[in-house]
């Protein structure tokens, strides 16, 4: 085994303190009338997205225990169990949910904690991937900073950490690209910040890294991007 990856995992568990630590900036004047109302997200308020923030923080410690025990626990008991998780939560007062969020949060890092070098190695299922267990933190702080940026609060795509955009922008169109049936895309970062590709031979899209990983994520219809031809409709990511 090799305690690598148990190094990697402390790493990006610190990235992922500081992506929670900006998200609760966010937060710290939300009151029961901000809780409520919409989210970026269709159908959803700040309340549903928090309140899925909370019960992804448990998903997280059921894979920390995965990996810890080498029980089989999955993120969530059922999709259905999932959504009715977040549904009931989300009407509650903004410091019932805020409270519920940190306290997931404190859970999860101290689950994380737990684990030695071996078992940060240790595969566990995120939805139908497997990934070693030093993912988790990776995967976490993937939530907090989208759904930040889906509170629509002061907190948008430009203010994501670049290194977080990049990352992302690699991961999504390698997922893309695994698929087998997305269209042929290569995004181009303005001024050369890097390129990435779903699949060779199709039309450039330029702009902004954060611009174009809000279009692969399905936050944007591809404002702010430039291309010769009409964007393609990727659908949703995850």
């Amino acid at each position: 085994m090799d305690a690598a990856d148990g190094s990697r995992g402390t790493t990006l568990v610190e990235a992922l303190q500081a992506s929670t630590a900006s998200l609760f900036r966010s937060l710290v004047d939300l009151d029961d009338d901000a809780a409520r109302a919409p989210s970026l997200l269709p159908g959803w308020t700040r309340g549903h997205v928090l309140s899925h923030l909370a019960r992804n923080s448990d998903a997280m410690v059921n894979l920390a225990t995965w990996a810890r025990t080498g029980v089989e626990t999955p993120m969530y008991e059922s999709r259905d169990k999932r959504d009715a998780d977040i549904e009931a939560g989300a009407g509650r007062p903004a410091d019932d949910l805020l409270t519920d969020v940190q306290a997931g949060h404190e859970r999860m890092l101290a689950a994380l904690a737990e684990l030695s070098d071996d078992q940060w190695q240790v595969e566990v299922s995120v939805g139908t991937t497997a990934v070693p267990a030093s993912s988790i933190p990776a995967f976490r702080r993937s939530e907090v900073e989208i759904h930040h940026v889906d509170l629509d609060l002061s907190f948008t795509l430009a203010h994501l950490p670049e290194d977080f955009v990049e990352q992302m922008l690699s991961d999504v169109t390698a997922d893309f690209s695994s698929r087998g049936d997305k269209p042929g895309l290569v995004l181009v970062g303005s001024g050369e910040e890097g390129r990435w590709v779903i699949e060779p031979g199709g039309p450039e899209v330029s702009g902004p890294p954060p611009s174009l990983l809000g279009f692969l994520l399905g936050r944007t219809g591809g404002e702010g991007l430039h291309s010769d031809q009409p964007l393609p409709d990727l659908g949703t990511w995850r």
